[in-house]
């Protein structure tokens, strides 16, 4: 993996969160002393920043914002048109907005973490061959620190912004996800394989299987926002990390799936109150306004998660509003 816009690099915290569920299923616990130990056995830690448009044919897809794949057990594949991956148990992968890559299927005897943003809120996941859990925890501030990890200037830094955003992730209270719905899950797989190509909520509600108003309500349950928001909210998310990646206002409508670059500048200075051209003048991230979530957000159960008392506090949502 030579491409410089991959960096790798070596990080060891020093700490382990504990989880506090005792009615936890025995899997999902095994899973959990799994990440309980990771910050202890991370070896390497990966960055995947830019890549290539999305393939034209081909399986695959993008995530909107930055997101983790880390090797709990075993081996975990992660592929890109570029670069092939095999983590191993105690590697990571931070795979940036916009960067195109798929998944292999999990191999017997692997388990991997993941952690991902919706509109709504922040995905946790683990899972093996078998199955598969879900949680949710708020966006911020895992998505800045996410970010940071990214944008970090030197080894050091980025090894400790990962450790922060271990930190906090672990140091949230994490909702029981319910995705297994399998409407919802087409819909999902849907926008993210297809943002690119001009995707709508015509398509969405055709993949779903289920009449429009079917439809609305189990997108807008299992994901936190309605249709249309989830993908307005998609393609400016995608298109400030193309912005950041110095791509012009023609380059960044077409890869965000904006109908035409006015449609794109249209939407954006509607969000943000100033055109797309000002953000690449200053070279300033805007992070997209998140649409307020929907009434019907879904969860089961809550379960606790904290840090043991020698770790670092956890750094509040507010610092992140004034700070960043």
């Amino acid at each position: 993996m030579t491409d410089d816009s991959i960096d790798t690099f070596i990080a060891r915290p020093s700490f382990t969160p504990t989880a506090k569920a005792n009615d936890m299923d025995p899997s999902v616990r095994r899973w959990w002393r799994h990440l309980d130990d990771l910050p202890h056995n991370l070896t390497q830690v990966t960055t995947w920043t830019f890549g290539p448009p999305p393939c034209p044919t081909g399986d695959g897809h993008l995530h909107v914002a930055p997101t983790v794949v880390a090797c709990l057990e075993g081996v975990v594949r992660v592929v890109s048109p570029n670069h092939t991956i095999d983590l191993m148990a105690g590697q990571a992968l931070v795979i940036g907005a916009g960067v195109w890559h798929r998944h292999e299927p999990v191999r017997h005897g692997s388990v991997w973490f993941g952690l991902g943003f919706l509109p709504a809120f922040s995905e946790a996941m683990i899972a093996d061959s078998e199955r598969e859990w879900h949680g949710r925890l708020p966006s911020d501030p895992c998505r800045h620190l996410m970010e940071a990890v990214l944008s970090a200037g030197d080894e050091n830094a980025r090894a400790k912004a990962f450790r922060v955003l271990l930190t906090q992730v672990l140091a949230e209270s994490v909702e029981d996800l319910q995705l297994t719905n399998p409407a919802l899950e087409r819909m999902v797989a849907r926008l993210a394989a297809n943002l690119h190509r001009g995707i709508g909520v015509k398509d969405l509600v055709r993949a779903s299987g289920l009449s429009r108003a079917q439809a609305y309500r189990v997108f807008s349950e299992g994901y936190g926002v309605p249709l249309k928001d989830a993908i307005e909210t998609s393609r400016l998310w995608l298109a400030e990390a193309l912005l950041a990646q110095g791509l012009s206002i023609a380059a960044v409508a077409e890869r965000s799936g904006w109908p035409s670059p006015d449609t794109f500048a249209r939407a954006w200075k509607r969000h943000h109150g100033t055109p797309p051209s000002r953000v690449m003048r200053q070279g300033k991230r805007v992070h997209p306004k998140e649409p307020k979530p929907s009434e019907h957000s879904a969860f089961i159960s809550t379960m606790p998660v904290s840090t043991r008392r020698d770790l670092p506090e956890p750094l509040s949502p507010l610092f992140f509003a004034t700070a960043l």
